[in-house]
């Protein structure tokens, strides 16, 4: 299961701000049906700063608000983490980083991502053992054959998130043009 602090450190790794803007950013990356309560939102951010992975202050344009951002280490953790897949993964732990690598992150960091969680797909097929496709149906059998389709599903999935555009690669591109432009 994935925990919400580190959800949050990587959000906050994209930019700082308030509690507010950090729940919005984690609707946006997970849809509105995975929102979290502001309420949880804040006291993560609060054992994340117990825990010395953040800092708040005063917001400059909400005065009852805090602003947060990430410390050094707290950096340091969200970067191990996106790159740290757990030996029991699930398909969740795979969907989180990457849709995060995708909004979150810069290219190099998404393609690490990617790769990570394609080197623990692939040895997860390697390791896996379906039953024969002629080989009378059990429900075990069966459990086995969902399990490896969901397998090359997800790999199938991730291959192809790798040769995609992301929206915030096209805006830097943009970006990095206008200043050219703006140079010349």
């Amino acid at each position: 299961m994935t925990a919400l602090g580190d959800v949050l450190l990587v959000l906050l790794a994209d930019g700082g701000g308030t509690a507010h803007d950090i729940q919005r950013r984690h609707a946006a990356t997970f849809g509105a049906d995975q929102s979290v309560d502001i309420a949880r939102v804040t006291w993560t951010l609060s054992r994340q700063e117990r825990l010395g992975f953040v800092r708040s202050a005063g917001s400059p344009t909400q005065a009852r608000q805090r602003h947060w951002e990430l410390t050094d280490e707290g950096g340091r953790r969200q970067r191990m983490w996106m790159l740290r897949m757990p030996s029991d993964f699930s398909a969740e732990d795979v969907r989180t980083r990457v849709l995060l690598a995708i909004e979150a992150t810069d290219r190099p960091t998404f393609e690490m991502v990617l790769s990570v969680c394609l080197a623990h797909l692939e040895l997860t097929r390697l390791r896996a053992d379906p039953a024969a496709r002629d080989a009378p149906l059990t429900a075990e059998a069966a459990r086995a054959e969902l399990g490896d389709a969901t397998l090359v599903a997800e790999v199938g999935w991730l291959q192809m998130l790798r040769t995609r555009q992301r929206v915030r690669d096209r805006e830097r591109a943009e970006h990095l043009a206008a200043e050219r432009a703006k140079g010349a």
